[in-house]
């Protein structure tokens, strides 16, 4: 019989709670996350507070929560020590160099993507992206880019846990208009972005696969609008040479 690690319940109970501040599309109200938890409200003070003195979360003045400061060094040793970063770096330079756009490398987080990696554009302006930042499945490059990776099952729980609220104008907020974006990419080999997420950004993306051909993560090529390429193959023909250069380092 398998032993009860003792305050593993609690312990997971804690990580649920700091999970739905870290997805939650803005900080969360005391009552939103009881309404979207199943504790009692003396349970999840005592939650929160705990969250708190690890300076996990943090209460702002509006009476919301928010990540806490102590996660910043907590994913800044992450990043440093993720194994995908390294192998993928220098794929991720040349994509760089022959577009000279942006690039990021991205693998998910919960309902989000989070950047673990960026290479700068060359030229004067340039995207405000921070690497550790999370960014919307449906509304970015790499975001659609690992959805296009998924597996029928998984993609469609992933797409049903979605929130697809609306960032820009020109967003997808409906999940069957998603799927079938998601479907044409998975023939295509690559996803666009074109000004989802960002007014005035086109993203081109693709996802990175491991040896069963799981996504793992996701790459993209960002560029102003304005600067855009006339002919798409410009950005796609060295992405998916990236894409492909990486998945095969993890045995792809």
């Amino acid at each position: 019989m398998n032993k009860v690690i003792q305050g593993a319940k609690s312990f997971s109970r804690n990580i649920e709670i700091l999970q739905f501040i870290a997805d939650a599309p803005r900080p969360p109200s005391l009552t939103d996350i009881l309404e979207a938890s199943d504790l009692t409200r003396p349970t999840l003070y005592r939650v929160l507070s705990a969250l708190e003195a690890e300076l996990l979360i943090v209460q702002r003045p509006e009476k919301r929560y928010s990540l806490g400061t102590r996660l910043i060094s907590l994913a800044r040793n992450a990043l440093a020590n993720n194994d995908i970063r390294q192998i993928a770096r220098v794929d991720l330079e040349r994509l760089g160099d022959e577009t000279g756009e942006t690039v990021h490398l991205a693998i998910p987080s919960g309902t989000q993507m989070m950047i673990i990696d960026k290479i700068e554009s060359r030229e004067a302006v340039r995207m405000a992206s921070i690497v550790g930042v999370l960014v919307p499945f449906h509304t970015t490059g790499v975001g659609k880019a690992f959805l296009a990776g998924l597996k029928p099952q998984k993609l469609s729980d992933l797409i049903n846990r979605l929130p697809m609220e609306q960032v820009t104008s020109f967003t997808t907020t409906d999940p069957d208009k998603l799927r079938q974006k998601i479907a044409t990419a998975q023939k295509d080999g690559f996803v666009v972005d074109d000004q989802e997420n960002e007014n005035g950004i086109v993203c081109y993306g693709a996802p990175i696969l491991n040896a069963r051909g799981e996504p793992v993560a996701s790459v993209s090529v960002s560029t102003p609008s304005f600067r855009l390429n006339e002919t798409r193959t410009y950005y796609i023909d060295p992405l998916l040479i990236c894409a492909k250069a990486i998945s095969d380092k993890l045995g792809y």
